[in-house]
């Protein structure tokens, strides 16, 4: 598996926690709730987008050197 396609991966699996987060957080609209979301949703969304952009930039990175190798 490519690391580009691992990414893309990464990226849609997130894409389906956050429905089901959104889902969640209709039933469930307490304190605890909110705390949830700001301790470890908040946090494992953003570590995905900073996670997508270094894959993005490894991808480039490994057919630069596939280029140059060949």
């Amino acid at each position: 598996m490519s690391v580009s396609s691992n990414g893309t991966r990464l990226s849609a699996v997130t894409k389906e926690l956050l429905n089901q987060w959104r889902d969640t957080r209709e039933s469930w609209r307490d304190a605890k709730s909110g705390n949830f979301e700001k301790r470890y949703m908040e946090e494992l969304f953003a570590g995905v987008d900073t996670t997508g952009t270094v894959v993005e930039q490894l991808d480039k990175i490994l057919k630069k050197i596939r280029n140059e190798c060949e």
